[in-house]
């Protein structure tokens, strides 16, 4: 792995100058003790589930994931785990193909992919109750919904389908996003992104980060971009460490698919000093997650870990014998989900 230095073009406003408590997609949360102590360097636990695996949402000791249905559009499940242990706790059957999940504010908020037949579901967030797993809320917006989503403290906020009027590209959906205020149940505010689209989403206190063609973005409550660094291409996947924020970048171009072009790449846009880090990779990135200031990055390559405090950068590969899709950090390792073997995996790495 090769990396290279290039100064980015980010502001930053005074209302970011003190740091916001970093966070996942999810509330702050204690994931502390997951791992034993002292415990090997590998793959301490393995979890069967009744289909396949996608998007993980750790809250504490608790680990959700999506199952994906029988095929598109069809009905899935979310699996209930208990983070310690492995043990699966509860199965909730969903009326949608989950694609991405939320928990804050006491509940569970949940993107999916609704079939025709299920159109009161369609483009919509799912509110549930995470003890039954019952349908608190179905909340539509001005538009289609798309899939990202992710909490901060003023609410929920998901990006916009990808839809848009015949001839405006520029409207499109996914260059918005949508906060629904946890109260009311409804989208009360919408921003439009001018630097990016939306692919994915990341609460940080009372803040969001988004990240798609064009660019990573922290927007305040208001929608104020506080935080911009530019690339050219895609941010696939995003995840917080001291001072910087890490993109998954797996093509060059713009949303014109004639510019589109397979690359290589994993950014680290460094917040003070405003700096690009435009690293060469073997394989193309995967997703990313972090915890106490390591990164992971799920790839076709296999599995790595990034210290993101040392520098040069150095990419630690993870050689368990599977390569995982999503994953979700911990403090001392990582929570996997491998679709084709219908299980999870639990690796602690210190």
């Amino acid at each position: 792995m090769t990396a290279r230095v290039v100064t980015g073009a980010a502001i930053a406003a005074a209302c970011a100058a003190v740091a916001a408590p970093l966070e996942a997609r999810a509330p702050p949360a204690s994931t502390t003790g997951l791992c034993p102590s002292p415990s090997p360097r590998g793959i301490v636990r393995t979890v069967s589930l009744p289909g396949r695996p996608g998007s993980l949402l750790l809250t504490k000791r608790t680990l959700w994931a999506a199952i994906a249905g029988p095929g598109p559009a069809r009905p899935g499940m979310l699996a209930r785990v208990d983070a310690r242990t492995g043990r699966v706790q509860r199965l909730f059957h969903l009326p949608t193909n989950p694609y991405r999940i939320a928990y804050a504010f006491g509940s569970l908020w949940v993107t999916g992919e609704a079939s025709p037949s299920a159109r009161r579901y369609a483009g919509a967030v799912l509110r549930l109750d995470p003890r039954t797993g019952r349908i608190l809320h179905v909340i539509h917006g001005p538009i289609l919904l798309g899939s990202a989503i992710a909490a901060t403290r003023e609410g929920v906020w998901v990006g916009g389908g990808d839809v848009y009027a015949r001839g405006h590209p520029e409207k499109a959906g996914v260059r918005f996003v949508f906060r629904i205020d946890p109260k009311r149940n409804a989208v009360v505010q919408r921003v439009q992104l001018r630097s990016t689209t939306v692919i994915d989403l990341l609460g940080e206190g009372r803040f969001l980060w988004a990240t798609g063609w064009g660019a990573v973005v922290k927007v305040s409550p208001f929608g104020r971009e506080v935080f911009r660094q530019r690339f050219y291409g895609s941010g696939w996947s995003l995840a917080r460490a001291p001072n910087a924020v890490w993109v998954a970048q797996p093509f060059s171009g713009t949303r014109n698919p004639r510019t589109q072009r397979p690359v290589r790449k994993l950014l680290e846009a460094t917040i003070r000093p405003p700096r690009l880090t435009v690293n060469e990779l073997e394989a193309p990135p995967g997703l990313l997650s972090s915890a106490v200031g390591v990164v992971w990055m799920s790839a076709p390559g296999g599995l790595v870990r990034i210290v993101g405090a040392h520098h040069p950068v150095t990419l630690e590969p993870v050689p368990v014998g599977v390569v995982p899709n999503h994953i979700a950090a911990f403090a001392g390792g990582v929570w996997g989900a491998v679709p084709r073997e219908r299980r999870l995996i639990k690796i602690c790495w210190r």
